[in-house]
């Protein structure tokens, strides 16, 4: 049985993501993470010892959400070079959105710590379709790595769920965050706890609440 389920609250964007592109990023030190909440990745039920800490922060902007996911770890991996590339077996950050009630299908944004992303949306892992390029304006970012923390940003437009969907996102939805390397750290870290015995983020029945912050 999966434990209860998590619960993280979107907040309305008050800072505009970071640029990091090129820049070293520490948490502590950026004004969108220390005015938003975040939601730690920190659930490891498969095998291994690696742990980093890692973590999610969400907002909603005037016509998107506004995504940046950190991890700390001493050294990265990064072999994935072009968009939908295997990008789970480098160091990589996911955020797996199921953004409207009644519609099975999730989409999913998986970024390496290049800012290479892969990108698809069905029902679950088999049988599904991956973005035929990189949509417009999400401006995926990813910082340098100096023996820290490193980040990813990027924009979750509107109008691409709608594409995706037929509808703007619900104000309640369901998704869960993740931390993974199948290369030099394999690990696997989850936000929502998933009930499998072995690794697998395709599971929507294991995804946590994720809802807009209203009337602020």
């Amino acid at each position: 049985m999966v434990n209860a389920m998590r619960k993280y609250w979107i907040q309305n964007e008050k800072s505009p993501l970071p640029a990091l592109a090129g820049a070293n990023f520490d948490p502590d030190a950026c004004d969108f993470c220390r005015e938003t909440e975040f939601a730690a990745i920190d659930r490891y039920v498969w095998q291994g010892d690696y742990r980093c800490e890692a973590r999610a922060y969400v907002t909603r902007g005037a016509d998107a959400l506004n995504v940046l996911m950190c991890a700390k770890e001493k050294t990265i991996h990064v072999e994935a070079k072009r968009f939908n590339d295997p990008v789970c077996r480098d160091s990589c950050l996911e955020f797996f959105l199921q953004p409207v009630s009644g519609d099975d299908r999730y989409v999913n944004f998986e970024v390496n710590a290049a800012g290479i992303a892969l990108i698809g949306i069905g029902k679950g892992r088999h049988g599904r379709a991956l973005l035929p390029a990189l949509p417009e304006n999400m401006e995926i970012q990813a910082s340098r790595h100096a023996g820290e923390w490193w980040a990813v940003r990027y924009r979750v437009p509107f109008t691409l769920l709608k594409k995706l969907f037929g509808k703007l996102p619900d104000a309640r939805m369901r998704g869960n965050f993740y931390t993974c390397d199948e290369t030099i750290h394999p690990h696997f870290g989850t936000w929502n706890p998933v009930a499998s015995d072995q690794p697998d983020f395709h599971r929507p029945e294991c995804f946590g609440e994720l809802e807009f912050v209203t009337g602020k």
